[in-house]
């Protein structure tokens, strides 16, 4: 276990907000930086330790995320259809129009590759990187793709990507800021971070409290407000092209009550998701 220093301000000092048990019945405490506000689990799993929770039974059994299994064809029709959408808000069609024929992208924490697939379908030449075996396994054998297994800040690429994206990703990682600044040094000139992730400090995650969707412990390591990320994302030489919330977590899948929710959290830019297109300063 360590505890590590707030990667907004460099801190140490923090408050306990609360502490709850994982799936596995371990207890673990969501601190608060008592400097800048910063969310994030300390003490956590080291690098070395977090692989346990990553075992195949993570993408067979994770209720919490609205699906079963990652892998069932339903899952990844949802999933597509997320990243449509997410395509969509950020202006990806003019994106994609600006770029010469061959197009270069990856996608980090890209898990069955289900976005490499639809980019390599538009023509892109896309790759993948992943931690997981069964993930990357599922990605080279059933999809056919360029995904390799393997930390990223340890992988050298030789040519820049135009577009890498970080899809519910950077809350799991224990550096996020390094991630930031090796991709900000792999974008080719005029290239694209999109990034996704949990947004803390919005109306759904205080009405739930603890009980929020995505305080899922110990895999969910940082939690941030919409100007945190903005924050880290211009100290590590980004600039801010586009953002957009969705998502309420509110009420049943499919019922009513959450179809509303959703609709009023996507237009008043209330929602417990955002989503962020940036290009380097």
């Amino acid at each position: 276990m360590e505890e590590p220093l707030c990667i907004l301000c460099g801190a140490h000092r923090r408050r306990s907000v609360f502490s709850k048990r994982s799936a596995e019945g371990e207890t673990f405490t969501l601190a608060r930086c008592a400097s800048c506000g910063l969310r994030y689990l300390s003490p956590r799993p080291d690098e070395d330790e977090i692989g346990r929770y990553y075992q195949s039974t993570y993408f067979t059994r994770r209720t919490d995320r609205g699906y079963d299994n990652y892998f069932a064809p339903g899952t990844r029709a949802q999933i597509e259809r997320l990243f449509l959408l997410n395509l969509e808000d950020l202006g990806f069609a003019d994106f994609e129009r600006s770029l010469p024929e061959r197009r270069t992208s990856l996608d980090i924490g890209c898990a069955a590759g289900y976005f490499v697939n639809m980019l390599a379908a538009r023509g892109w030449s896309a790759r993948g990187i992943d931690i997981s075996e069964s993930c990357v396994a599922f990605a080279r054998d059933r999809l056919g793709l360029d995904v390799t297994r393997g930390g990223y800040l340890e992988r050298r690429y030789e040519n820049r990507f135009d577009l890498i994206t970080l899809w519910a990703t950077i809350e799991h990682l224990h550096r996020p800021d390094l991630f930031l600044e090796k991709i900000r040094g792999d974008l080719a000139e005029g290239g694209r971070l999109y990034l996704s992730t949990c947004r803390a400090g919005g109306p759904f995650m205080r009405l739930r409290g603890p009980r929020w969707r995505y305080y899922n412990f110990p895999e969910h390591l940082y939690f941030f407000t919409t100007s945190q990320i903005e924050r880290l994302l211009e100290m590590k030489g980004f600039r801010i092209e586009t953002c957009s919330t969705y998502g309420s977590g509110f009420g049943a899948p499919g019922t009513v009550s959450r179809r509303l929710a959703d609709r009023a959290a996507k237009r008043f830019r209330l929602g417990d998701m955002m989503v962020i297109a940036a290009r380097g300063a």
